[in-house]
């Protein structure tokens, strides 16, 4: 069941500004593509669709306000072997709606079943980065039974807290320059974003909008799993990495990982930070299809 045509409550001149430059990075998007909506019990849930329709299913879900757009450099690849379903996580800045913002660990893996649910997936492949690294192993932990394997680049927490220099950078994003100051911090000179989605991203940061990026709360995101939580995992696992990550140490998040989480697969990758689907795509593209296809 979807909607191609929600009500979309009225936006801020900012808000129109950004959905203006959300469709401007889509048009990086290098495959045919459908757009459309679903319900859920938390708001209306926007989805990008590519890929043959007989394919198995592949869920994406994307770093905080990167949205599903950051996914351009990935989704020829992974859509000429799955029906991937790319997915604004809800609450994040993206064209997601939100109506009744679940908050907690639960309630955003309730939303992600009805996600599943109104769009017929009875059990699909996940990848997250960052955030939605994040929700995928709250998912994993929460619907393992929902889903095929998972995969988790530079998962926000998840394995171990941010660095301190974390929350300096991100409380700066809206100053002047607070934009290209992250950005530079996360991925230095390893890569250059396409000029749209750097101009979606900042038109994200300046999105002022109480129903998006809630104050987090105890139950809920940013979230660091338990000894015990990690070990109970019953899905298999990929956990990609980059060599330069800021947000934490690789090498500790790495070493947590592997001796946790049961049958893990972990690898740091050389020559890549945290935006690693981003700096390394061609590299990142084929060692997820090799995982996904064992």
């Amino acid at each position: 069941m979807t909607n191609d045509s929600p009500i979309i409550p009225k936006l801020s001149a900012s808000g129109i500004h950004y959905f203006q430059t959300y469709d401007e990075s889509l048009a990086l998007w290098p495959i045919p593509y459908k757009t459309f909506y679903v319900p859920t019990r938390f708001g209306q849930t926007h989805v990008i669709e590519s890929g043959p329709e007989d394919a198995p299913p592949l869920v994406l879900l994307h770093g905080a306000l990167f949205s599903s757009t950051m996914w351009y450099p990935n989704i020829a690849d992974w859509s000429s072997k799955y029906r991937t379903y790319a997915i604004d996580i809800i609450g994040d800045k993206n064209k997601s709606i939100p109506a009744d913002l679940c908050g907690t660990r639960k309630g955003y893996a309730d939303w992600l079943l009805d996600v599943f649910n109104h769009l017929g997936i009875e059990k699909s492949h996940i990848i997250g980065l960052s955030l939605g690294g994040l929700h995928t192993m709250n998912f994993i932990l929460c619907a393992s039974e929902r889903v095929e394997s998972a995969v988790i680049l530079s998962p926000a927490e998840t394995f171990l807290p941010f660095h301190h220099d974390f929350y300096q950078y991100a409380l700066n994003l809206a100053e002047p320059n607070g934009v290209d100051h992250f950005l530079k911090w996360m991925m230095a000179d390893r890569s250059v974003l396409h000029e749209n989605f750097v101009k979606q991203f900042h038109a994200g940061v300046m999105w002022q909008d109480g129903s998006r990026n809630p104050k987090p709360k105890t139950d809920g995101f940013p979230y660091v799993f338990t000894d015990d939580e990690l070990k109970s995992v019953k899905v298999p696992t990929l956990l990609l990495l980059g060599e330069h990550e800021v947000i934490y140490d690789p090498k500790s998040a790495f070493n947590r990982a592997s001796t946790l989480v049961p049958g893990i697969e972990a690898e740091i990758i050389k020559n890549a930070g945290h935006v690693l689907s981003m700096e390394r795509p061609a590299y990142v593209n084929k060692r997820v299809l090799r995982f996904l296809e064992t």
